[in-house]
């Protein structure tokens, strides 16, 4: 294929899947294999994700909409070659993730704002075809980030007071399945990228409590405690993205990458830095 074609293609498929949404957390790289046999890969990893996606909370026929959830997540990389053209990996670090969800009336909603926690991630790529600076392969990787945090407030009206306090878990697996070439554009440079396939299921759980204070007059004023607990399951919009990146050479065992994974509701940007040995 011409190189000038081959690029016009990653990046039309990019932005012509970009009118759907999904919520891409982990970093993909380039979707071909990068090991030789019995070779090893250490990295670090950072990626950035803002997207929207679906909360439905049981006993609520109203759907849900969680709008900007910004996703911070930092990992560890260790890859493996299982053989010249096949490898696997895995990460591990933490993340965190706010933004807010809404009903259809966004005074109707409520804040998430996550501390870090645990993540981890499972992986592997294999090159099918190989052609002049051009390989061709598939990545597949699944991964799961678990934050938790809490929201409290007041409100004061005339004599009374009303106070509310939430804590929630939010925990959520991610998997995708990328297609693409990976192009050696210069000496020490590829550019890489495809169309994705993306998959969420995740959950919410809260806690919370409700005080109601009543000053009508009487000593000591009249109080009210409610408190209960909801659970809502979390899932992406659509299911299909693209991304592209750039992975440079800085030495012959060492390697840096930075991408933009793109959807209709969802940008995903990643940076890494590996070292083979």
């Amino acid at each position: 294929m011409n190189k000038k074609l081959l690029v016009l293609v990653v990046v039309f498929t990019v932005f012509a899947l970009a009118g759907s949404s999904a919520l891409a957390l982990a970093p993909m790289g380039p979707p071909t294999a990068g090991l030789k046999t019995g070779q090893v890969r250490a990295g670090a990893e950072y990626s950035y994700s803002n997207a929207d996606f679906k909360v439905e909370w049981e006993g609520d026929d109203d759907e849900y909409t969680a709008k900007d959830i910004k996703v911070n997540m930092f990992t560890a990389n260790i890859g493996y070659g299982i053989m010249d053209e096949w490898e696997a990996f895995a990460r591990l670090g933490f993340g965190n993730a706010k933004g807010a969800y809404y009903g259809d009336d966004e005074d109707d909603g409520s804040e998430i704002s996550g501390d870090y926690k645990f993540a981890w991630g499972l992986g592997t790529k294999f090159t099918f075809l190989k052609q002049e600076n051009i390989d061709w392969g598939v990545l597949f990787q699944i991964g799961w980030l678990k934050t938790e945090g809490s929201e409290s407030g007041s409100e004061v009206d005339g004599f009374d007071t009303y106070t509310w306090e939430d804590n929630f878990k939010l925990s959520v697996y991610d998997m995708e399945i990328a297609v693409g070439p990976t192009w050696k554009a210069a000496e020490g440079l590829s550019i890489y990228g495809g169309p994705f396939f993306n998959l969420v299921n995740g959950s919410i759980d809260d806690d919370w409590t409700e005080t109601d204070t009543y000053d009508n007059g009487d000593d000591p004023p009249e109080i009210e405690t409610d408190s209960g607990s909801e659970s809502a399951d979390v899932k992406q919009k659509s299911i299909f993205g693209g991304y592209v990146g750039a992975q440079f050479d800085l030495s012959e065992n060492a390697s840096v990458f930075g991408e933009f994974q793109f959807t209709g509701g969802a940008m995903t940007f990643a940076t890494g830095v590996g070292w083979k040995f």
